[in-house]
């Protein structure tokens, strides 16, 4: 809930004071107070502790106490209630240098090995700096800096999940924040656990992939200035059933551009019939010749074997500024395809018609239940996933996703939904649902250097299926200044955590999408730059320097 007008309780270190935010006028008092505590959404057996920050409406204080913790605050912290997450107030750790706020923890919490709460940084105004550490044994020790993890405004956007290491007994939790004058960071939901977080926050680093990753072949298959094409982008590559390779792209024809400022687009594709060694001559999707075509995705259907190939089409007409969600499909692993069929009005209201809207270029996925799930980009609004239950014959949403922009879903080892997507530079915004993909739990992952940037994700191998391991793979250009440095990660956790990774180029790199091929190896289409369009091969034993193995032949999770 946000207030326009409210009170401000401000702790100092040398005086307790209280702001009439709406008087715009501070009034020092001394006071004495205590504070209720509040529980909030989290699983009961797990939590210590936990506070909204709520108060007595009469409540004044010169030592504050949450229940059985008190709190000590150095430079200035308070209680306002002009923000909140929930309830009606929330903590602000307002602006100057070796500003505090300390928790201290009576005995009955001292096994604490988890912190959580909700935050959001004031303003973008530098300089900003906020840590958490915890004393224990009577030394403290940093847990987390999270300075590039704390977002800007979007109403306590960043949740915050962090572990307690050691043995040791924990005595007392300090937040110590710097920040421009009068403005800061507001804490809300504050809660302690008895164990450590399942997806503990991520926490950025400079460190990115450098080590190279050895190639079983590297080729162009698109190479801008030929074919009558100005620009090959965007693409996209799909392992049939019967294990063919099938390599789209934009062929843009007179220019660079997206397809918004131009209509001369076509969707070109290549196929391999032996795992990539050689390739068919370029050829182009049979479409409307009324209008421009772009940003291809390809889904394979393993249970019917049909492949669809999405695109977005604008009609040749400038001052015409909709998007249309095509698809076209091949039943005969992409040998030839079907006639366009436009979806649009399936997927998107009339309230989108004019929106700049987008489907994600790459790939689709399916489910093991055989559902069909893609998405498409509501520019500045998120994602909305789509799904077919039918093969492909009907399509339907199945729910919009927050914040995001071009994004891939993939289905982990326990049949929960994911969606990584690109969000800004320094991180990738992941979603998980545990229903289908109603609902969404999203944090930003840092973990995963980006620079803004289309990526890839794919899960290889589940134990379900009989493997000695759950395997996710993450493909996209690791570098948080630009687009190069293409590198590829394993995770064998569904994602909490990776790889430092390999590099495939570590020169310009953008866009990137990656198939398994029939025999177990991985294949790799992205963009060296934007001067043609590149396929490479590799193996796992490749990507871990030997270390893991398949303990059987690979075979799809899904089939017939």
């Amino acid at each position: 809930m946000r207030r326009s007008r409210g009170e401000t309780l401000l702790i100092n270190h040398t005086e307790t004071s209280v702001m009439n935010m709406t008087l715009g006028r501070l009034l020092t008092i001394p006071v004495i107070a205590l504070l209720l505590v509040v529980p909030f959404e989290a699983p009961a057996d797990d939590v210590l502790f936990s506070t909204s920050f709520e108060r007595p409406q009469d409540a004044t204080f010169r030592q504050i106490t949450l229940g059985s913790v008190e709190i000590e605050a150095t430079g200035t912290a308070g209680i306002t209630s002009r923000f909140a997450r929930s309830g009606d107030q929330c903590l602000h750790m307002l602006g100057d240098a070796n500003n505090t706020v300390t928790f201290l923890l009576p005995p009955e919490l001292s096994g604490v090995r988890g912190i959580r709460f909700f935050a959001e940084r004031w303003t973008a105004k530098g300089p900003f700096a906020f840590k958490v550490e915890v004393q224990q044994d009577g030394k403290w020790r940093d847990v987390a800096q999270l300075d590039r993890v704390i977002d800007v405004g979007a109403r306590f956007r960043s949740h915050i999940q962090l572990p307690i290491t050691g043995n040791a007994k924990t005595e007392a939790i300090r937040f110590s924040a710097e920040a421009a004058s009068q403005s800061g960071l507001l804490i809300d939901d504050l809660s302690l656990h008895s164990s450590v977080p399942q997806r503990p926050t991520s926490i950025p680093s400079d460190v990115m992939p450098s080590e190279p990753l050895k190639l079983i072949s590297s080729q162009s298959l698109f190479v801008s200035g030929t074919n009558d094409t100005h620009t090959f982008r965007i693409p996209a590559i799909a392992t049939a059933t019967n294990g063919d390779l099938i390599a789209a792209c934009d062929a843009r024809r007179t220019g660079s551009g997206d397809l918004l400022p131009q209509r001369t687009i076509d969707i070109v594709f290549r196929r391999s019939t032996d795992n990539g060694e050689t390739w068919t001559p370029m050829e182009v999707l049979d479409q409307s010749d009324d209008g421009g075509c772009s940003d291809p995705s390809l889904l394979v259907d393993e249970i019917t074997g049909d492949i669809f190939c999405f695109y977005n089409f604008m009609v040749d007409d400038k001052s015409n500024k909709e998007f249309r969600f095509y698809v076209q499909k091949s039943s005969d692993h992409g040998k030839t395809w079907g006639k366009p069929e436009d979806f649009t009005s399936q997927v998107a209201g009339p309230e989108l018609q004019n929106a700049f809207k987008f489907i994600t270029s790459g790939r689709g996925i399916q489910t093991r239940d055989g559902t069909l799930i893609h998405n498409y980009v509501r520019v500045g609004n998120g994602i909305t996933l789509f799904a077919s239950g039918d093969h492909g014959r009907t399509w339907r949403v199945l729910s919009d996703v927050t914040p995001g922009d071009e994004s891939k879903v993939v289905e982990l080892s326990d049949g929960n939904l994911m969606v990584n997507s690109r969000i800004s530079p320094g991180k990738r915004m992941v979603h998980r649902s545990a229903d289908g993909g109603k609902s969404w739990d999203s944090a930003a992952d840092f973990s995963l250097p980006d620079p803004r940037c289309n990526a890839s994700i794919i899960q290889y191998t589940a134990k379900r299926d009989g493997y000695s391991k759950n395997r996710l793979l993450f493909c996209n250009a690791a570098s948080n200044k630009g687009r190069q440095n293409l590198a590829v990660r394993i995770s064998y956790d569904d994602g909490v955590t990776w790889s430092a990774g390999k590099v495939i180029d570590k020169g310009p790199a953008a866009y990137s999408e990656i198939t398994i091929l029939k025999d177990g190896s991985f294949g790799v289409l992205y963009e060296p730059g934007y001067s043609e369009i590149r396929f490479v091969r590799f193996t796992l034993d490749a990507l871990t320097d030997g270390t893991d193995r398949l303990t059987k032949p690979y075979a799809p999770a899904i089939r017939p």
